[in-house]
């Protein structure tokens, strides 16, 4: 029995001569396991150039310590499973078969696909399935800043954050970059209550009466004042807005296109094959 750590000094005799030449297109023969045999060519790449000696070295060894220790238990695995190795063997084929299947199939599509889908999709998808689009959350569209308590013209804050004047709210951004410690004004999104919650100094027991009994509300602790303005809401359980929806409904029609163009492509594929007599299929008396 050998020590594998003197492979290493025997492949530096072997790379630099002729012997043990293997019937593999002369490859060199490194070790073998049983009937299985590592070649030169098998160590290619396996060392990045510039490596020094002594890594180089080191990488090879371990490399071919790895190999054998895997071979020897693969060998023991093979004689001792040999009843099952049928099965095993197919579902290695089936799933090697997979693997090509799709990355074959993720080339035509990357190749074919129209990933570019128009608003107003969106919007037919949306109208036809808003039965399946359920808020998991409350959501709100709202006004809302917070200053510092020593901040100027708090009058034109409250005046501005109320108002639906696209000049109020230009004002009010105005002095938000000015003066505010944060704020939201995007007229169009949404925002999930509890978020907003954790902007403000509210905790309130029921989440859907405070929505409905408060459309302004100010607060204010030691160091900020709050602001806050809910323009709409909606609760859990009822229908999400489009625009809450609309990377997922992106994703659905995707999902939707690809499956599509997967089975046009087999259906190519089959007709192409049928055409240039690619295969046959015998009868059986079995059937």
């Amino acid at each position: 029995m050998y020590k594998l750590s003197s492979i290493t000094l025997a492949l530096l005799l072997l790379f630099s001569s002729c012997q043990f030449i293997d019937a593999r297109k002369g490859d060199q023969k490194i070790a073998r396991v049983h009937n299985k045999v590592l070649y030169k060519s098998d160590l290619e790449g396996l060392v990045f150039p510039g490596t020094n000696s002594a890594d180089s070295t080191t990488i090879v060894d371990r490399y071919i310590q790895n190999w054998v220790k895997q071979n020897v238990f693969l060998h023991e695995a093979e004689a001792n499973l040999s009843d099952n190795m049928i099965d095993i063997q197919q579902k290695v084929d089936d799933y090697r078969n997979s693997l090509l299947i799709f990355a074959y199939e993720n080339h035509l599509l990357n190749e074919r696909l129209d990933t570019v889908i128009a608003d107003e999709v969106l919007l037919e998808y949306y109208e036809k399935h808003q039965n399946e689009f359920k808020l998991r959350n409350n959501i709100v569209q709202l006004n809302f800043v917070k200053i510092p308590v020593e901040a100027p013209n708090i009058n034109q804050v409250r005046r501005f954050i109320v108002s639906d004047k696209a000049e109020d709210l230009k004002n009010l951004e105005e002095y938000c970059v000015n003066h505010a410690a944060g704020y939201f004004l995007d007229q169009e999104s949404w925002f999930i209550f509890t978020d907003i919650m954790r902007e403000i100094p509210i905790n309130p027991s029921n989440h859907e009466s405070y929505l409905r009994n408060n459309k302004f509300v100010e607060l204010k602790d030691e160091y900020f004042r709050y602001f806050l303005y809910l323009r709409d809401y909606k609760l859990e359980g009822t229908t999400s807005p489009l625009i809450f929806q609309a990377d997922n409904i992106k994703s659905i029609i995707l999902n939707h296109r690809k499956q599509k163009l997967i089975n046009q492509l087999r259906q190519e594929q089959y007709l192409n094959a049928v055409k240039a007599s690619a295969f046959e299929v015998y009868k059986s008396n079995a059937y």
